[in-house]
């Protein structure tokens, strides 16, 4: 009994020193990552493009639409939460009524919600594409696209971002049959610059493969009533799969795959991520339906998005900043402990940004990521942008 009780904590005490080992290790790279609060700052780090996750207004709303529901429900309804997954017993009328505003929102014949962006990008790679079909993939995708890609059996093509002759260069490799996905973002979440969209459609006609385009940074910002950049450009008729997140212009959480019936259904079947989660509460998904109607009617927030992102061009001096002209700045500072220092700084001064270091960005390309809001003020830009080119 003695010798099985020590055995049970000599592996415990190893298992611990794993952890400690590998957090050390990471902690001397220079590369720990810990939890911090910037409620008290300034906002130039959140994804909130609109403002909503801070509108009192929205929140108002979402709370007496919810309350009006509750009062209508019988004592066996569940309220609190779904009570299980989509295909057990958490499909519920408030799901289907959401999903099928939000397809008709955003111009798609069918969408299916799953509780994060993370989740949708991971279940909608990872089940379709499989052995025998290619995938080709910008070279700054997001780690959710990347973990769904691991997960698929596929063979995967990488090509330099946002370069089409690259991407032409792979395609020709295999024959014409080969069924073969292109993935991209229409804006990127590193540098804010966006992705060619009208020339891959049409490179799609020439080359065929099926286009797959992540909107997590364009959902609600862009496009009429906020329904995305490929709505915007007339070209969501040409896109097999698009994903909305709402965690971001929205400022709620969760996601919908847009596309046809026929993906809808056929990620209810494989999907993993949708099939094996309880499904989001009824708060949650009624408030995204609340948040919906607000978004499409939000023009005068993102045209104050654009004005803000425009003023904070032209108070640029520095050949530091990046060429993006979205909500999302970069001002590059080479090195980790350089760009630290100076995120520091700016966090000393007020400003809620965070350092971006190598690895997460190539090496010399370490950065402070920026994000604009429709309510950041002219008054913090300024001082932001004064603080960031000094050389204190």
């Amino acid at each position: 009994m003695f010798r099985s009780f020590t055995d049970k904590m000599s592996n415990t005490n190893s298992a611990n020193n794993l952890l400690v080992n590998a957090l050390s290790e990471r902690k001397e790279a220079g590369l720990l990552r810990s939890l911090t609060l910037v409620g008290h700052l300034t906002d130039f780090c959140s994804n909130d493009y609109l403002g909503l996750a801070k509108n009192r207004e929205l929140s108002s709303q979402i709370s007496a639409e919810f309350a009006a529901w509750e009062s209508q429900q019988g004592r066996d309804v569940p309220i609190n939460g779904s009570s299980g997954s989509r295909l057990i017993s958490g499909n519920h009328a408030y799901t289907e009524d959401f999903e099928k505003a939000c397809a008709q929102m955003h111009q798609a014949p069918a969408a299916l919600l799953f509780s994060s962006g993370f989740e949708a990008n991971l279940g909608l790679i990872a089940s379709l594409a499989q052995k025998e079909h290619v995938i080709f993939c910008d070279k700054l995708l997001h780690a959710s696209l990347i973990d769904g890609l691991r997960l698929a059996p596929a063979e995967r093509r990488i090509f330099k971002h946002n370069d089409l002759a690259d991407l032409v260069h792979l395609l020709d490799q295999y024959p014409q049959e080969t069924l073969k996905w292109v993935v991209v973002e229409s804006i990127y979440s590193m540098d804010g610059d966006v992705a060619p969209l009208e020339a891959l459609v049409k490179l799609k006609e020439s080359h065929n493969f099926e286009l797959i385009v992540d909107e997590a940074h364009a959902g609600g910002a862009y496009g009429p009533e906020g329904a995305g950049l490929c709505v915007e450009l007339g070209i969501q008729d040409s896109i097999f799969a698009r994903v909305i997140t709402f965690g971001k212009a929205w400022g709620n959480a969760g996601a919908v795959v847009l596309g046809s019936n026929e993906l809808r259904s056929y990620l209810i079947n494989f999907a993993r991520p949708f099939i094996y989660s309880t499904s989001p509460t009824p708060h949650h998904v009624l408030s995204l339906h609340t948040s919906m109607n607000f978004v499409r009617k939000a023009d005068s927030l993102r045209i104050a998005l654009q004005d803000n992102i425009h003023y904070f061009k032209t108070l640029q001096k520095s050949a530091d900043w990046g060429e993006s002209n979205t909500a999302i700045q970069t001002f590059f500072v080479t090195g980790n402990e350089a760009v630290r220092t100076k995120a520091a700084q700016a966090q000393a001064a007020g400003f809620a940004v965070k350092p971006i270091v190598f690895p997460t960005v190539p090496k010399g390309k370490e950065r402070i990521r920026i994000t604009l809001t429709a309510s950041t003020s002219s008054e913090a830009m300024q001082k932001l942008v004064e603080t960031l080119e000094s050389n204190a």
